[in-house]
């Protein structure tokens, strides 16, 4: 019950965070930034209080596909939230409090599986580990950054005087975040893998070749977005997609065998 009861709180207050953001999206003062950090400090709490209680059980450690995506998903809207108290996040705030609502809520749904009974951590494999977890928290929230710099970006070229006067940030701010971002994320991705190919010895091993090839691949888009925007100049719309397509193909490679093995077929 206890586990029903944080999700509810959670998603209830990750809700009321959204709804407030979003209906002061297009106020000239914004949303409130007290009100909203307050709502979402509880949000984040009781995201955090269930994590705890669903990984660490008195029969294992879960980490199951379920509670790695609440962990980055968690990461995600603590690493936003932060940094929305410095700059300029408006529009990012609701898709990242919304998403964790709507996840929260399919966790009630979505089965559970202990598959560990004791973990033997060692340095090489932790070092692989939090540097891709980082990496893939940071690159997402540079999509996130992409997808706002899109929408900011075609409301201007519409001649929408409402994005003028509102409070979302301005579009040139947004770009050098959006590629600051796509740098360090893709710097980060580069060390992870070069850890992973330094102390592990599955990184082509059978099982595990599929999610070596696609992390490549989207280590190499993501490569060039950094590159085409510091040394040919590339922005808006082809910037922006390849960084989407990026984005998607490095969560499949985190996550799609996962997801299909433990949320659609049922094995653990």
């Amino acid at each position: 019950m206890i586990l029903v009861a944080l999700t509810i709180i959670a998603c209830v207050f990750y809700s009321l965070a959204t709804g407030h953001v979003v209906s002061r999206l297009f106020d000239k003062e914004g949303p409130s930034h007290k009100k909203t950090l307050m709502l979402s400090t509880i949000a984040i709490l009781a995201h955090m209080a269930l994590i705890l209680n669903s990984v660490f059980t008195e029969f294992g450690q879960d980490l199951s596909f379920v509670n790695v995506s609440l962990l980055i998903c968690w990461l995600i809207v603590v690493s936003v939230t932060t940094v929305s108290l410095r700059y300029p996040a408006t529009l990012l705030l609701p898709v990242v409090y919304g998403f964790a609502a709507i996840l929260l809520i399919a966790s009630l749904f979505l089965p559970h599986h202990i598959i560990l009974t004791s973990v033997d951590i060692k340095l090489g494999l932790l070092t692989h580990i939090s540097l891709s977890f980082i990496a893939y928290c940071v690159l997402i929230i540079a999509t996130l950054y992409a997808i706002q710099f899109y929408f900011i970006n075609r409301r201007l070229k519409q001649k929408d005087l409402s994005i003028v006067t509102s409070h979302l940030p301005p579009l040139m701010v947004v770009e050098k975040q959006l590629h600051h971002l796509v740098l360090m994320g893709s710097l980060l991705l580069s060390v992870a893998l070069v850890s992973g190919f330094a102390f592990l010895d599955s990184m082509l091993a059978k099982g595990f070749l599929h999610k070596t090839v696609l992390s490549i691949i989207s280590w190499l888009l993501f490569i060039a977005v950094a590159w085409g925007h510091k040394y040919r100049g590339w922005r808006g719309k082809s910037s922006v997609i390849t960084t989407i397509v990026a984005a998607f193909i490095l969560t499949l490679a985190y996550f799609g065998s996962r997801f299909v093995q433990e949320v659609v077929l049922g094995r653990f």
